[in-house]
């Protein structure tokens, strides 16, 4: 009996095998045709050559990072900013420093001393000599006590010398003690155009090199500094990121050649997207050849202060249709002024090269040599003028500027016309600005309270009657010219009376 028991048994445990194995293998199947209905795809098939200028921008990218990535650099930068006062008598008592606070200052007995504040920073650069010469960016630089330089293949030197810096166009030059070093060759900056494809390369706060592919968005940009002027020349805008630390470091075309060095991302939420900027090649070879020459930038001066020149002050010139830069304002005893250019003149060539805007004319004026004849072609009411400039030294310029001769007394007056409040100044040279209506044409032209009204469709004016009574034979339907002088210079601004 016992032995039926356990031969059932064993048909019963062999059946349950065999139903089991059964299941996994039917699970098995079911998973393997589930898998196969999940993963198979029902979207349109594509060939290898549907991919093929996809993969050939990657080979192209990979192959130019690799030929200019040796030759950039990590720089990382300390110094000291010097102690000052905290009052104008140097004297505080120390129980007006808040307790977290007093550590920073060291107390005589009845005086505050502060104590001398380091810091540090980084940035990038690019090698452009195999001995050892790297340009970077200006502020990179400025300041530093200590200056240690990193290469791509992690050697480390330390004590580098900044050979000179150029604030002007935010540029410097490092030395390194260093022979047979990979260096990049130079573009011509000029040949750009919008839509070519650039890489921005460098070392984002010392995390190992990286790259970042775009494209030129523009060229001949110009930026504002802080006191209201135009930086030096223009730049390249690209929209290829400039990561933060890839300050100084190049920006390269197709070809692998260094076409701008990157200065500046500007970003409104503080990441690394945004308007990027670029100092075209065209600019930084010759300062940097002039950088590692003489230790300075050696620059042609002219005198004058000009603008790109809009279409509603062409057509108040009587110069619809025309390009080229407006000058605004003529320094006193300037190369220009000698030469006979007056404001209300319009530059269209620099030594036969054509002039475009006031940035060109810039950057054309500043590359010629202190001493040199330059050939300048104006349009001055409707016709041309041709005026040679013996060129100034931008080191020694002169920069005290021309004023017109004017006086008289009047009292503060409305002109509604403009919609500004003035007062006569006090050197009798314009009418003063004392307040501007928000929505206004003085306003909108950019004319703001402590400016001074200088002109009117360029006649002087210096009380607010005079003021009014240009205003008021100003030509129907035109915009009005003012010569309006503020904080940093002259500047011809055109207003459009309501």
């Amino acid at each position: 009996m016992n032995s039926i028991i356990r031969s059932v048994s064993k048909f019963r445990s062999a059946v349950i095998a065999i139903v089991l194995s059964a299941a996994v293998v039917a699970s098995a199947a079911f998973i393997r045709i589930h898998d196969d209905k999940t993963i198979s795809s029902n979207l349109p098939a594509f060939s290898e050559n549907t991919i093929a200028p996809l993969l050939a921008l990657d080979r192209a990218t990979e192959a130019i990072a690799a030929r200019i990535t040796p030759a950039v650099v990590y720089i990382r930068v300390s110094g000291k900013t010097a102690p000052s006062r905290a009052s104008g008598q140097g004297q505080m008592d120390p129980s007006q420093i808040p307790e977290p606070f007093r550590q920073f200052f060291q107390f005589g007995p009845g005086e505050m001393q502060p104590q001398p504040q380091y810091f540090s920073a980084q940035g990038s650069g690019v090698i452009v000599s195999p001995d050892g010469y790297i340009v970077t960016n200006n502020h990179v630089v400025h300041g530093a006590t200590t200056v240690d330089v990193i290469l791509n293949d992690k050697r480390e030197f330390d004590g580098a010398k900044v050979v000179g810096t150029d604030a002007n166009t935010d540029l410097a030059v490092v030395k390194i003690n260093a022979t047979g070093l990979p260096s990049a060759s130079f573009g011509d900056s000029s040949l750009l155009k919008p839509g070519q494809s650039v890489l921005a390369i460098g070392d984002p706060l010392g995390m190992d090199f990286s790259v970042t592919r775009g494209i030129v968005s523009a060229t001949g940009r110009s930026r504002t500094q802080a006191d209201g002027s135009n930086s030096y020349g223009s730049f390249i805008q690209t929209d290829a990121p400039i990561n933060h630390g890839n300050s100084g470091g190049p920006l390269v075309d197709a070809q692998g050649d260094v076409v701008g060095i990157n200065t500046e991302m500007l970003s409104t939420s503080g990441a690394s997207a945004g308007i990027g900027f670029a100092i075209p090649s065209d600019i930084v070879q010759p300062i940097a050849e002039s950088l590692i020459k003489n230790g300075k930038v050696v620059r042609g001066y002219l005198g004058i202060d000009v603008t790109d020149l809009p279409p509603g002050v062409a057509d108040s010139l009587n110069e619809s249709g025309l390009q080229g830069a407006l000058v605004n304002q003529v320094n006193a005893g300037s190369p220009a002024q000698t030469a006979g250019v007056k404001p209300y003149d319009v530059v269209i060539s620099f030594n036969g090269r054509k002039v475009s805007n006031g940035t060109e004319l810039q950057t054309m004026s500043g590359a010629s040599a202190p001493g040199s004849v330059a050939k300048l072609e104006l349009m001055r009411d409707g016709k041309p003028v041709t005026v040679s400039v013996t060129m100034g030294d931008y080191a020694n310029q002169n920069t005290a500027s021309s004023a017109e001769d004017e006086s008289g007394e009047g009292s503060s007056d409305a002109t509604p016309k403009l919609g500004v409040t003035v007062a006569p100044s006090d050197n009798g040279a314009g009418v003063v600005v004392q307040s501007v209506a928000p929505g206004s044409p003085a306003q909108m032209a950019g004319v703001a309270q402590g400016d001074v009204i200088k002109q009117v469709n360029r006649k002087a004016v210096s009380t607010p009657d005079q003021l009014r009574n240009q205003l008021a034979i100003s030509p129907k339907g035109k915009d009005i010219l003012l010569l309006v002088h503020k904080s940093n210079g002259d500047f011809i601004l055109p207003v459009r009376p309501r």
